[in-house]
């Protein structure tokens, strides 16, 4: 019967270590039924596939829906009660608006640099393509000179 004994207290602690495995998965399928059912879920998954699509320039037209939205986003949060689920959907939604702000200003500084640069290079395509009767020797002297010249 000794030898029983151990493992009745080892079966005991399986047992009890498997309910409360079980009790934890429980817990953690009601939390994600509570935020899933949350009124900020819909706003949650969208400032996080928001941060996704940085980088995305091709759609333009959604900068402008994302601010009459922002707008209609900043009422909401207001409306709810306060309880920690909501603070925390509430602070987390911010968070994401904030990091996709921050992700966006150096891509914006880039695109402005680029285009920058698009419209120096095609002033110098037309202030070149302006004057094709000069000579080769000439053309390629008054290169030089606006190269080395800072100001341009």
């Amino acid at each position: 019967m000794e030898s029983k004994r151990p493992n009745t207290i080892v079966d005991n602690y399986n047992h009890e270590d498997h309910q409360q495995q079980q009790q934890e998965e429980e817990n953690n399928e009601i939390l994600k039924r509570r935020i899933s059912s949350h009124p900020l879920y819909g706003l949650l998954v969208e400032a996080h596939l928001d941060c996704l699509k940085v980088g995305d320039i091709s759609n333009l037209d959604n900068e402008l829906k994302m601010d009459q939205m922002q707008a209609t986003k900043k009422q909401n949060l207001g409306m709810f009660s306060q309880s920690e689920l909501d603070l925390f959907m509430e602070a987390y939604c911010l968070a994401l608006g904030k990091l996709k702000e921050a992700m966006e200003e150096p891509q914006q500084k880039s695109m402005t640099f680029i285009n920058n640069m698009h419209s120096q290079l095609r002033e110098l395509t037309k202030a070149t393509m302006a004057t094709p009767t000069e000579p080769a020797a000439t053309t390629s002297s008054s290169e030089c000179k606006f190269r080395r010249n800072p100001a341009i």
